[in-house]
């Protein structure tokens, strides 16, 4: 071979080897770095492809040219450069990406949430006043009615409640037509919690937690004022209710189931003391001498054991 040929096949392969060292220069580190975050082969950290349309997050980790923060991408599988922060490129179709990979929302619910069922307006009082006719009123069902309206008469809020003269008849004991509590007075003081501790009367009994024995603070009126036990306003404390302590209809006493001006009444004492045989029941303190008939009527009438003809209002509802 000539020397001008091996002159130009020098030329020739010299050219070649800087065409083969151009291209491996094209091929630098950024570059080798985004083609192994699109493949999810990020140097020190993993990469997850989105999918379009289908919510799911794209994250470039540890291999992609982001300072203190993270790179997020979907579908099209686009890296986020940024300094301090993070970008996220969604596709068309695609939800929000996020670490988790997920759209569903978190749950939210109410557990642990406190009671709502906190109202202490006044569920529980003794009427500030009888009727006109003694024990006579019309039955249970006036007798709720002048529940209803003296509450009515304090508020329209407090009428709207369902009230319940605690009364028994021969036929309804007055412990299972006032609900189930808790109840409280005009002041928002709790009576009792349930139909259980207000009939344990006895000494020592759990009512004593709430209404203690000589107590003239909780049963109060519907405008909220003690019932007179003694002094100017003379004993008043004596409450209709033809029951018993334990809350059942004391048979015979009920005034012929409060139609009636005739016969005896068994009462209860408000402030839970006083004299008779069970003074600091509030129910069944003692029957004579309280009678049916109106006050001024000669004889026994509500007002003999010293009453006005008062009865207890509970709120059922």
């Amino acid at each position: 071979m000539s020397s001008r040929s091996v002159s130009s096949l020098g030329v020739v392969l010299g050219s070649l080897l800087l065409a083969a060292c151009s291209s491996s220069n094209d091929v630098g580190p950024v570059q080798m770095s985004v083609d192994a975050n699109r493949s999810g082969a990020g140097a020190g950290g993993t990469a997850s492809t989105g999918t379009a349309g289908s919510g799911g997050s794209s994250n470039a980790a540890g291999a992609s040219a982001s300072t203190g923060g993270s790179s997020s991408s979907e579908s099209n599988g686009d890296i986020g450069l940024n300094a301090g922060g993070s970008t996220s490129t969604q596709g068309p179709g695609s939800a929000t990406g996020n670490d988790a990979g997920s759209d569903s929302p978190a749950p939210v619910g109410d557990a642990g949430a406190p009671p709502t069922d906190s109202d202490t307006t006044m569920s529980f009082f003794v009427t500030s006043r009888g009727v006109p006719t003694g024990a006579n009123f019309g039955g249970l069902d006036g007798a709720d009615a002048l529940c209803t309206t003296l509450a009515t008469a304090v508020s329209a809020e407090l009428g709207a409640k369902d009230w319940r003269a605690y009364l028994s008849t021969t036929t309804v004991n007055a412990r299972d037509r006032i609900g189930s509590g808790p109840w409280f007075n005009q002041a928002g003081v709790i009576v009792a919690n349930n139909v259980t501790q207000l009939h344990d009367q006895a000494a020592g009994g759990t009512l004593e937690q709430t209404w203690a024995p000589g107590d003239a603070s909780i049963a109060l009126d519907e405008l909220g004022n003690q019932v007179p036990a003694g002094g100017a306003g003379g004993v008043q404390h004596d409450i209709l209710t033809g029951t018993l302590a334990d809350g059942t209809v004391a048979a015979g006493l009920t005034c012929a189931d409060w139609t009636a001006v005739t016969g005896n009444v068994e009462i209860g004492h408000s402030n839970r003391a006083g004299g008779g045989q069970a003074p600091s029941s509030w129910s069944s303190a003692h029957g004579a001498p309280a009678g049916c008939a109106p006050i001024g009527t000669a004889g026994a009438n509500v007002s003999s054991g010293g009453g006005r003809g008062s009865i207890y209002c509970f709120a059922a509802d």
